[in-house]
Formats: C-alpha cells, sequence, structure tokens
C-alpha cells in the first residue's frame, strides 16, 4: 500500500524545488539584463520569464531606456505618468535636461528659462538657465556697461555672459576710439586719363559728405604726408582705369574695354582692421573723349548712383559681429524677443537663438514642399508664423514636435500679399487686392479695403496702413464701412511703403527715403521726421531703437541724429537687405548672410547706453 503522505510531500519538494531552480534562473537572468540595460535585453527577459517577480520592473525600465536613448519632454512626461516610481524618475532627469534646456532656449524667454528651472532643478544646466532668466528678465540691463560686466562675472555660463562683455569693452572702445578729424589720401593712378579731374572731384564729393556729417576732413597730399601722423583716422580713396582684354565668363563674352575700380578705406591710426571698405567698379566697352575718364562719359548713372563716400566717428567695427552664411539666398527677417526668423525664397525659414550674436544657434525649421511658388515675407504671431508673397499665403504651427503647415491660400484666392496683421482669430492681409480678412481656420477671405495697399502695423485694435501715396490708421469696424480714422499724406513722389511699428510712432520707408510719424491720435498722424535718399541714399529698411533711427541699405548700415533727419555714423555690414531689432541689438539679413550689430555703443549719450 503506497503512503499518500509520503507521495505528496514528495511532489510539494519537487515543485518546492523547480520553483527554486525558475526563481534562481528568473534572477540571473534578470542581473544579466539589468547589467546590459537596453531595451533589448529587457524585451528578451520578458519573453522569457514573463511571470518573473521582475516582470513590471523590467517593462518600467524599457521605457526608461527608449526616453533615454531618445530623449524628449513629450518621451519624459509620458513616462512620468506611466511609471511614478521617484527613483526611475530621478534616474531619468539626467537624460533629459538638455531636451527640456534646449526647449526653454527654441523658446527664448525669461518664463521658459523659468519653468526648465522648476523642471529640472537639480540639472547641470541650472546656473545657465538662471543666468538667461535674469538677463533677459532685466532686458540686457539697459546696455549698462558696468551692470553687463557684472552680470557676465556672477553667471559665467549664461548664454549671454560672452555677448554682455563685449558690449562693455564695444562702449569703451567707443570713447577711446572717437574721433572728429581725418585725414583724406586721394589716390589716381597714374595712367588714368584726366587724373587731376577724377582726384578733384572724389576730394569734393568728401569733403561735402564730411561736412554735412559735422565731421573735419583733411585733405593730404599722400599717405606719406608729415601731417597723416596727427590724424586720429584716414580716408583713403584709391582709383584705377586700365584697359581690359574680352573674356568668356559662362555663357557671357565681355567685350574688350575700359574699366574703372575705386576702393575706399576708412582706418584708424594704430587698428590694422578697417573700419569702412568698400569697392566700385564701373566697365565701359566705348572710348571717352582722349584725356577724359571713362567715369565723365555716358552710361555712369549705375557708378554715381551707388558711389559714396563712407564715414563714422569710431571703430564701429568693433560692434559688428561676423555674419552666419546660409547654403541659399534669405529675402525676409522677423525677429521676436531672443528669436529671428530667416525666410528663404522657397517659403521654408529657419529660426534662430541670439543668445550669442557671434555664434546665433539654429533651434527650428521649417521645410517647404517643393513647389514653383515663391515668398517674400513672415510674420511671427504667438506660435504661428505667416509666410507670404507674390503666390499667396500660408499659416505655420510652430510645436515641439516641429513646424506644421495649418493653412494655404493661394494667389487666386488672396492674390500677392505684402504684409500680414493679425486681430483675434483673424489675419488681415495687405496686397494687391487690398485688405483681405482671413479666417483662421476655415472659411472664405472676405474684402475689407478694395485698394493697393503698400504696408500694413497693426497698433492695438487699429490698422495703419499705405497705398502708395499716404498712410492711413482706422479700425475694422471703419473699414467696412467705407471710412478710415485719419490719413497723412505723403505724397505719391516719396510713395509710401512697408512700415514698422515702434511705440508711439510708425517708421514708413518710401521710394524716396524714410519718414517717422506720430501714431498716438489716430485722427492727427503727424510726421516727425524725415530723410531723403540724398542724405542715407537707397534705404531698403529702417527701425526705431534706442532713441535713434537706423537705416539699412546701400550705403551699410547707419545712424541718425536723435531727430532722425541726418546721418551721423554707420557700419560696415554685408546683410543689407531686411532690417529688425532684438532688445539692444540690430539684426538684419541680406543675401546668403544674417548679421547681428550691437547698438548698444551707438546709443551711448554721456557715458552711459540707454538702448532698451
Amino acid at each position: 500500500m503506497i503512503d499518500l503522505r509520503f507521495h505528496k510531500s514528495c511532489l510539494l519538494s519537487v515543485l518546492i524545488a523547480l520553483v527554486a531552480v525558475g526563481l534562481g534562473c528568473a534572477g540571473s537572468a534578470w542581473q544579466a539584463a539589468r547589467s546590459e540595460d537596453t531595451a533589448a535585453a529587457y524585451a528578451d527577459f520578458l519573453r522569457d520569464h514573463p511571470s518573473s517577480a521582475y516582470a513590471e520592473e523590467a517593462q518600467a525600465r524599457s521605457a526608461l531606456v527608449r526616453v533615454r536613448k531618445r530623449p524628449t519632454p513629450a518621451g519624459f512626461e509620458a513616462f512620468q505618468k506611466k511609471y511614478p516610481d521617484p527613483e526611475l524618475i530621478a534616474e531619468l532627469r539626467p537624460h533629459v535636461a538638455q531636451a527640456y534646456f534646449d526647449r526653454a532656449r527654441a523658446a527664448g524667454t525669461a518664463e521658459a528659462y523659468r519653468a526648465f528651472l522648476e523642471e529640472m532643478p537639480d540639472s547641470s544646466l541650472r546656473d545657465r538657465a538662471l543666468g538667461n532668466a535674469e538677463y533677459l528678465e532685466a532686458r540686457g540691463f539697459g546696455g549698462r556697461p558696468q551692470a553687463l560686466r557684472e552680470f557676465a562675472a556672477r553667471h559665467p555660463d549664461s548664454d549671454f555672459a560672452a555677448e554682455a562683455r563685449r558690449s562693455a569693452d564695444a562702449v569703451d572702445a567707443r570713447g577711446e576710439t572717437r574721433f572728429d578729424r581725418v585725414g583724406l589720401v586721394v589716390d589716381v593712378s597714374g595712367g588714368t586719363p584726366g587724373g587731376d579731374r577724377v582726384a578733384r572731384h572724389f576730394r569734393d564729393q568728401a569733403m561735402k559728405r564730411y561736412e554735412a556729417a559735422g565731421l573735419s576732413l583733411v585733405p593730404l597730399s599722400s599717405a606719406s604726408d608729415s601731417r597723416a601722423a596727427s590724424f586720429p583716422a584716414l580716408l583713403t580713396i584709391r582709383h584705377d582705369e586700365r584697359q581690359v582684354a574680352s573674356k568668356l565668363d559662362g555663357d557671357t563674352i565681355d567685350a574688350s574695354g575700359l574699366v574703372a575700380t575705386t576702393t575706399m578705406t576708412l582706418t584708424k591710426r594704430g587698428d590694422p582692421s578697417p573700419i569702412w571698405s568698400r569697392t566700385f567698379e564701373f566697365r565701359a566697352n566705348a572710348a571717352t573723349q582722349e584725356g577724359t575718364s571713362i567715369l565723365f562719359g555716358a552710361g555712369t548713372q549705375t557708378y554715381w548712383s551707388e558711389f559714396f563716400v563712407p564715414f563714422a566717428t569710431w571703430s564701429t567695427q568693433v560692434a559688428v559681429r561676423k555674419p552666419t552664411e546660409f547654403d541659399r539666398h534669405s529675402v525676409a527677417l522677423e525677429v521676436a524677443g531672443n528669436r529671428a526668423l530667416v525666410l528663404f525664397e522657397n517659403g521654408s525659414f529657419r529660426i534662430y537663438d541670439l543668445a550669442d550674436p557671434a555664434a546665433p544657434l539654429l533651434v527650428g525649421e521649417y521645410t517647404r514642399p517643393r513647389d514653383l511658388s515663391k515668398f517674400d515675407g513672415l510674420r511671427l504671431i504667438g506660435d504661428q508664423v505667416a509666410v507670404f508673397g507674390a503666390d499667396g499665403l500660408e499659416i505655420v504651427q510652430l510645436g515641439a514636435k516641429g513646424a506644421k503647415r495649418l493653412r494655404a491660400l493661394d494667389r487666386s484666392a488672396v492674390g500677392s500679399i505684402v504684409a500680414v496683421e493679425r486681430l483675434g482669430d483673424v489675419w488681415i492681409t495687405a496686397g494687391n487686392r487690398g485688405l483681405l480678412m482671413v479666417p483662421a481656420g476655415a472659411g472664405a477671405p472676405q474684402v475689407l479695403l478694395e485698394r493697393d495697399v503698400l504696408g500694413l502695423a497693426r497698433r492695438g485694435d487699429r490698422l495703419l496702413f499705405t497705398d502708395g501715396t499716404s498712410l492711413f490708421a482706422s479700425t475694422v469696424a471703419l473699414l467696412r464701412d467705407k471710412r478710415v480714422e485719419g490719413e497723412l499724406r505723403l505724397g505719391s513722389g516719396f510713395g509710401p511703403g512697408r512700415l514698422h511699428l515702434s511705440g508711439d510712432s510708425a517708421v514708413v520707408l518710401g521710394q524716396r527715403g524714410v519718414v517717422r510719424v506720430d501714431v498716438r491720435r489716430p485722427n492727427q498722424l503727424q510726421v516727425l521726421s524725415r530723410i531723403d535718399m540724398a542724405e542715407a541714399g537707397e534705404v531698403r529698411d529702417a527701425v526705431w531703437l534706442g532713441g535713434r533711427l537706423f537705416l539699412l541699405g546701400q550705403r551699410g548700415l547707419q545712424l541718425t541724429d536723435p531727430r532722425g533727419e541726418r546721418v551721423v555714423d554707420s557700419a560696415d555690414v554685408v546683410a543689407t537687405s531686411r532690417l529688425g531689432a532684438a532688445g539692444r541689438h540690430l539684426v538684419m539679413v541680406g543675401g546668403d548672410s544674417l548679421q547681428i550689430v550691437d547698438a548698444t555703443p551707438f546709443a551711448v549719450t554721456g557715458g552711459a547706453a540707454s538702448v532698451r
């Protein structure tokens, strides 16, 4: 007879032994998976030991290593919600800190950095974020040199520290390098026909330019003139005319003829870096009257329209940052806070962080689908970007996962657009179909004003716009009733077009210059200042910053007097198409470049900067 008690005991012992073996296998397998600490290792463990006591932890760690491999704020927040284990969250937090910091930097606001400090209080990036937040909250300390130096010493890890030191040094440089006397050397090569006449003409042009700017310019016989050493700065004009043979340039054949080259350089004594350097060239295929320079022959209008004599009152190149080069042609610029959006002709754009203007950081990009559409303007409002131009309007949403196109209206729907603003949930577009109201969501555009509109800006609930003759101010309600609140007639000869709003004034760009208009009383718009092309050359863009008008165009970057009527200083820049302001810095694009100039030293008054 079989002893059942003995049999049950044996079975129990076997089961215990099997469990022990199983636990032992699972335990060693778990240790191996933990040692490898990869998603693949945890997946293998879960496949082989799905009922193990370690299964739940394996699932959590598998999720952790996936977030660790591709750290994003969204991934971390999803992990926190699903696996609220404090130890796992603490382990993962250092791996996602950089992604959180990058998000804050892309936003470029003090609030974003403060949010980062709350989310990642123990991060190694804490001091960097703290400094960035303080700088933005202080609005760059108004450009005060001592405050900037103290900030840089207090927060050396901040992205703004390097530029804070540069700004303080630039203010010092303005005081140390300032001059109001310049020596003039005109060097015309011996082979130039009528060389004496050419030299006199250049000398007269330079003397008039400097006299208008309130600077003393003294002609010297040559660079070796004994008096040259007594001048703090030297303006040198070198001119040469030579015969050139015909040549094949690509698919074009340049015929033989004469080429005139004029190079002007402004230098500070003892400084090898030129303050200004510009070269002008003119080619003539036909000979002129014997003994006469080709500069006084037929067809020289382009040369003389572009020709100008550069000047500055200190070593302004100190404030000019090295340009950032693109791989394509830039056409528009939008500056918001510490971010710059650069548009390219195909409608794609890039977003740069400007904390260190010497090295702008690419923090976002939108690549538009390829087609033949062309655009030349963009407007950032909130987290949406309006891209517009000859081929219509597109609205792009900026988000944590990148940029996404929300809506597109082609030229057949909205015409060619030159400017865009937003009122509530409606976009207002300006262009060859007048002013249109475009719903942010679905819905057809509605005509607000049937008139060719060349410029548009918004001030509160009022719209300011130009039509090539006048500047108008009105509200949507009045426009619907076919009325305007105020009109300032500037004339078709001036040709008012694009405009920028700055506080209580609007800067209006025209075909013949720039005007600044007081817009505090919409029914009584009033000109505050005007500067013409004769004084400033061709102006492509302008902004009011720190109580001064800055002009960008053919003659580089120019600064006017406090009244905004006379050019008193300038800086040599390569980007000369569009201009914006980021705090106390001027941001510009043109050609294939983005460039930044520190406006702090230009606004120095009585030893203190006042750019805000």
